[in-house]
């Protein structure tokens, strides 16, 4: 990756809705070029898709320390709720990392059926930064 692929990255970081022409003029390539490097970026899977990002009122990071090893169990049960976002197995303090918008009561039903696999720390965002 280059110094041209990280300036196309930063605008799309920014606008992922611009034109390759937009981006091209900004980052001083011709739209055809910024289109063939974002194609080369998610075929190099250094982009893995364009989404949007959705304001949510509510934010929990949900750390999992597991006291059973059904881990597919467990990793199924975490993927049927809607709420989840985001759901990484993650080493040093804890086994998972939970990244959810529930509402208090969605919040309570999912912390007592995940129970039955171990332990939780729930955290709660309060302001974003950046």
């Amino acid at each position: 990756m280059d110094k041209k692929d990280r300036a196309i990255l930063s605008e799309l970081r920014n606008n992922s809705r611009q034109s390759w022409r937009e981006i091209g003029d900004k980052v001083f390539l011709s739209s055809q070029a910024v289109g063939q490097r974002v194609q080369d970026l998610l075929n190099n899977h250094i982009i893995e898709k364009f989404t949007i990002k959705e304001q949510k009122q509510n934010l929990q990071f949900i750390t999992i320390y597991m006291n059973t090893n059904q881990f597919t169990s467990f990793e199924n049960l975490v993927k049927s709720f809607e709420e989840v976002g985001e759901f990484y197995k993650i080493t040093g303090g804890g086994c998972y990392m939970i990244i959810s918008h529930f509402d208090s009561d969605a919040l309570n039903l999912f912390l007592t059926k995940i129970t039955d696999f171990g332990r939780y720390k729930v955290s709660h965002r309060l302001k974003q930064i950046l």
